[in-house]
């Protein structure tokens, strides 16, 4: 059975497509002449196309004599296996039509629970609606495991978390979103909490961090160690929390303190306090390189443009202040 498919996809590839229009326009009017009136050739060409099809297949599909024309028993099964590849490839041109007309007019973006980024994203979402009036736009906040998953499931387009929890994988491009100040957030009753207490005051405090989606204990806890490298924090204990929200908790409680950035809601909205660490983190943008709507990368590419302008402008803001 795998031996015909393969021959007889040997056998259409060889085929002329002008052969197969003069076949099938000659199995409906049974008649040269007409066949070349109908497709604006000489009865000549129309003669030369069905023999080299005839030579191709390796059947005769025609019964000639002065007085009429009629298929043959091959002429019949060829022409009902061509009406079926066209009937299949029409339907199947349909199918794809719809696909694309589905895949081009949406947009799927996910990112993290805990981020303040809805008006910078919005502006960008805003341009791509110009660009595309009928697009339906989804934004939606996961949990960062419940993020990368939705992603690699192909359920959102496009993710927006930190660079620590970049999505592994092949086939992934990324581009610089957003860049926020780090800060420390600590609970309002600890005793060296106030307003002229600084991140120093702090670095020995048991350190709490959350773990990252799909990522072993020992994983989150050389992450955290190696941030605290960074910022020269020398702490008691490191906690691993089992979430963002885990982790936030446990530092309003007082358990340990927390480093964030201050695009996150709980630094922005809680009553912990924050202080700056002197370092930035990176929101960065991902989506699967092998999509086909050009609306993901455009989205990209206007929030690290929109984000950069104003990064730039409050930059001149903060000279002009000084």
């Amino acid at each position: 059975m795998k031996n015909h498919y393969y021959e007889l996809m040997a056998v259409i590839t060889l085929i002329n497509e002008a052969s197969v229009r003069c076949f099938l326009t000659l199995c409906e009017t049974l008649s040269f002449t007409e066949t070349a009136k109908r497709l604006y050739m000489t009865q000549q060409a129309v003669s030369k196309y069905i023999v080299k099809l005839e030579e191709d297949i390796g059947f005769k599909l025609f019964t000639r004599t002065h007085h009429y024309v009629m298929l043959t028993k091959a002429g019949e099964n060829y022409y009902a296996l061509f009406e079926r590849l066209r009937k299949e490839l029409a339907e199947m041109a349909e199918e794809t039509r719809r696909y694309y007309a589905k895949l081009l007019k949406t947009l799927r973006v996910g990112y993290l629970e805990w981020l303040e980024i809805s008006d910078s994203v919005t502006e960008s979402l805003k341009k791509i609606r110009r660009e595309n009036p009928e697009m339906k736009i989804s934004l939606e906040k996961y949990p960062q495991q419940e993020l990368n998953n939705l992603f690699f499931e192909r359920k959102l387009d496009l993710i927006i978390t930190y660079a620590e929890f970049s999505p592994k994988g092949v086939g992934i491009k990324k581009l610089k979103a957003f860049e926020t100040p780090l800060v420390l957030l600590v609970s309002p009753d600890d005793p060296k909490a106030g307003e002229n207490a600084s991140a120093n005051d702090f670095r020995r405090e048991p350190f709490i961090k959350a773990a990252a989606a799909s990522e072993t204990l020992s994983e989150s806890r050389n992450r955290a160690k190696r941030q605290c490298r960074e910022l020269g924090f020398t702490p008691s204990e490191i906690i691993i929390s089992p979430n963002l929200e885990s982790a936030y908790m446990a530092t309003e409680l007082g358990q340990g303190v927390l480093v964030s950035t201050m695009l996150s809601r709980m630094s922005l909205h809680s009553e912990l306090m924050c202080y700056p660490v002197g370092r930035s983190e990176e929101l960065q943008c991902f989506w699967h390189e092998d999509q086909e709507n050009p609306a993901v990368e455009k989205f990209a590419e206007y929030l690290n443009q929109y984000n950069a302008q104003t990064e730039k402008l409050y930059g001149r803001t903060k000279e002009v202040r000084q």
